[in-house]
């Protein structure tokens, strides 16, 4: 009950935000596919095993609770697509790191620049939806998540380039099927010197 509260708390906090801003429509909308996962803006996502609902009357953006995630598509319809991929990964990231919101925050980023979703002008997208919500029992204030969020942007892409550079760096096997590969042609064919069997 207590996670429920504090993630029902961050997501009033998008939805004042969002309410504030006006309605921010965008081409693809929020829904629940056959299989369980979620289509947000052109992803089909999933959080784990944990189920995934849509609750139009859910009075915020989402929650997360013990094995469920709860999103309010109305709601995220008002927001951009990448604050409705944060929320999502935000929500889902409490099912990994627990109910701080700091370390949810955090996890959403790292997903994000993994997937390529996130980048500098996404963050920023994440970062205005906290508008200059004060600090609550529950939730850092904006200012404080907005600088959290620079932190682990910084920390997720200077490891994705650390990662996406060891995926490039040749290894010796083959680096030496190259040299083979550009050794010199063969000009002329092989002489028979003369018939018999090796022994």
């Amino acid at each position: 009950m207590a996670q429920w509260r504090l993630c029902a708390s961050l997501a009033l906090a998008f939805v004042c935000v969002g309410m504030g801003s006006g309605p921010v429509q965008s081409a693809s909308s929020i829904s629940l596919q056959r299989d369980g996962a979620l289509a947000i803006a052109g992803r089909v996502l999933r959080c784990g095993g944990v189920r995934n609902v849509l609750d139009p009357h859910l009075p915020n953006l989402g929650v997360a609770a013990p094995g469920v995630l709860v999103l309010n598509p109305g709601l995220l319809n008002r927001q951009t697509e990448i604050v409705r991929l944060f929320v999502f990964h935000h929500e889902c990231g409490h099912h990994h790191v627990g109910g701080n919101e700091l370390k949810a925050d955090c996890w959403a980023v790292t997903e994000g620049v993994k997937a390529g979703w996130l980048d500098r002008e996404g963050l920023a997208q994440a970062c205005r939806s906290f508008g200059d919500a004060p600090a609550t029992a529950t939730h850092p204030s904006g200012a404080r998540r907005c600088a959290n969020l620079d932190r682990c942007f910084a920390a997720a892409v200077a490891s994705h380039a650390k990662e996406q550079a060891a995926r490039q760096t040749p290894r010796p096997d083959l680096v030496a099927a190259r040299v083979s590969r550009d050794a010199p042609k063969l000009v002329s064919g092989p002489t028979l010197v003369r018939n018999g069997t090796l022994r």
